[in-house]
């Protein structure tokens, strides 16, 4: 076949192929495609009737959720104020989530059966942890039993440790000299780097805590594990393994973990082979409570995993708060006095114990203050629905839909708190006292009106140990150092990052040894 022939020949198929598609019928059946797929596209869904803050449609939806990135805060406090004791939803890039406020449906929330709203799910889902920690970690969390038990229970015997830990941390990490001059720190890196190192004191022993690769590699890791979330919400789920393995540094920091581990973990075994199975060589911390409750088939993988999940949320509690309260003392010095001067009476009569930290009112008041205006979210209770449910005011959520509640609108509406817009560092102190109830203002102490650790039987289980650390740690500063900031007077302004606050990351503490 000549060119010419071969041209006129791919001319007239291309004639019988546009003859084809102008075809009545062809035109009607591709009209009918096209309407399904629009009403595909924008047909109402289950939650449709429940209000968004931000566009809402099925394209728009997406900058909605842009906006989230950067205006989450004021997106959740719009929601609070145009829908108080309802409903309204929030778009994220791969899901709604839909928020309660108001007691009646945060108490719903809140008090509905695990079968039917689950936190774990919720964070499974959210934080991709099936890639994270793998499918063994997360169906059998033992260490988070651990928490709940053996750990709350030591805190009295483990307090020895920390103090011996705090105050080596803070003399490596903030030098005391006698010069009178001011010595500048970044204030959020270096309470990492002390938050992370005491809190591993317990978890590791002194010599792993000590080790800073190790150190930065739970630092690391938090930053590794939120970027997962927002990589894995671009693909499809049955996609996560290749993505992850690919574009993640979870395989890169497991490696290491197993690392660093081993040579601890041999160690410890064969201390307890010498010492004929008695446990009571072994160090009184959360790995060997580990090596003691995990099944006989438990790899360094899985141990690895387990040990930096332990990690995650104390570290970036801990280390956020400390930071908070430095940048509220340092701007107000007037705060400083009443608390020294009670740090010193009460560590002065019963020493670095847990009792004494119980006696430190003002403190405890002080650091309730803080997370009351910067809990970790503008948001509490997540939840993810297991099953269908309609909520007792008629609203229907189906299967798979994530839930929450307002936690910072709370805490800054003028009808639960008294100037709630105000930094009042002894609000709870003073309520102690009028209302005649120690236990109802704790730090610790969870309620619908205070919401930065969760509420009933899903409250933070380390909540217990992130308070004895934190007034460790803040309690040894105002002992030993004079703080002040670059621009006196000026709390650094927090960056809001979806519903997630973060301490100013770039603000230096000045510190010098103590004068008076």
């Amino acid at each position: 076949m000549n060119a010419a022939a071969a041209a006129a020949s791919q001319s007239t198929l291309a004639t019988s192929a546009m003859s084809a598609f102008a075809s009545p019928y062809v035109l009607l059946l591709l009209i009918l495609v096209s309407a399904l797929a629009i009403r595909a596209l924008f047909r109402p869904g289950p939650l449709d009737r429940i209000p968004a803050v931000g566009p809402a449609g099925p394209l728009t939806s997406y900058f909605g959720a842009l906006l989230y990135m950067f205006r989450g805060k004021d997106m959740i406090q719009e929601g609070y104020e145009r829908y108080y004791g309802g409903w309204f939803k929030v778009p994220l890039i791969d899901r709604w989530m839909v928020v309660v406020s108001g007691k009646k449906l945060s108490e719903e929330l809140r008090s509905a059966p695990d079968d039917v709203f689950s936190l774990d799910q919720a964070l499974l889902d959210m934080l991709h942890l099936d890639f994270v920690f793998g499918e063994k970690v997360y169906m059998n969390p033992i260490q988070t039993t651990l928490i709940q038990t053996k750990m709350t229970r030591a805190i009295q015997e483990l307090t020895p440790d920390l103090h011996d830990e705090c105050v080596l941390a803070f003399e490596q990490l903030m030098p005391l000299t006698d010069s009178k001059e001011w010595t500048s720190v970044p204030c959020l890196d270096t309470g990492r780097q002390l938050s992370t190192r005491i809190n591993n004191r317990i978890l590791v022993g002194p010599q792993l805590c000590r080790d800073q690769t190790y150190i930065n590699l739970n630092l690391r890791f938090i930053v590794d594990i939120f970027q997962c979330r927002f990589l894995f919400c671009l693909f499809p789920k049955f996609l996560e393994p290749i993505v992850g393995y690919l574009f993640t540094n979870i395989g890169t920091d497991i490696k290491t973990g197993m690392r660093l581990l081993k040579p601890v973990l041999d160690e410890r075994v064969k201390a307890l082979e010498d010492a004929d199975g008695d446990w009571s060589s072994q160090p009184n911390d959360m790995l060997s409570w580990l090596i003691a409750s995990v099944p006989k088939d438990e790899t360094l993988d899985t141990m690895t995993r387990r040990m930096l999940g332990v990690n995650v949320a104390a570290i970036h509690t801990i280390s956020h708060t400390f930071t908070h309260s430095c940048y509220y003392l340092a701007a107000n010095q007037q705060f400083i006095g009443p608390i020294r001067k009670e740090v010193e009476e009460v560590i002065g009569a019963d020493g670095w114990t847990k009792g004494a930290f119980g006696k430190l009112v003002l403190l405890d008041s002080f650091l309730r203050e803080v997370l009351r205006l910067n809990g970790a979210q503008a948001l509490s209770l997540n939840r993810i629905a297991l099953k269908d449910y309609t909520f007792s005011d008629g609203t229907f959520v189906p299967k798979g839909t994530n839930l929450c509640a307002c936690s910072l609108p709370v805490h800054t509406d003028p009808g639960v708190y008294e100037r709630p817009q105000e930094f009042d560092p002894f609000r709870f102190a003073r309520m102690v006292k009028e209302e005649g109830a120690a236990g109802k203002h704790l730090f610790v102490t969870t309620s619908l009106d205070y919401l930065p650790w969760g509420h009933g039987s899903h409250a933070c289980p380390g909540r217990f140990f992130a308070a004895n650390q934190l007034k460790l740690m803040l309690a040894h500063l105002l002992l030993n150092y004079d703080i002040e900031l670059e621009q006196p007077g000026i709390v650094p302004p927090r960056m809001w990052f979806e519903a997630a606050v973060i301490p100013h990351q770039t603000a230096r503490l000045l510190y010098r040894k103590r004068q008076a």
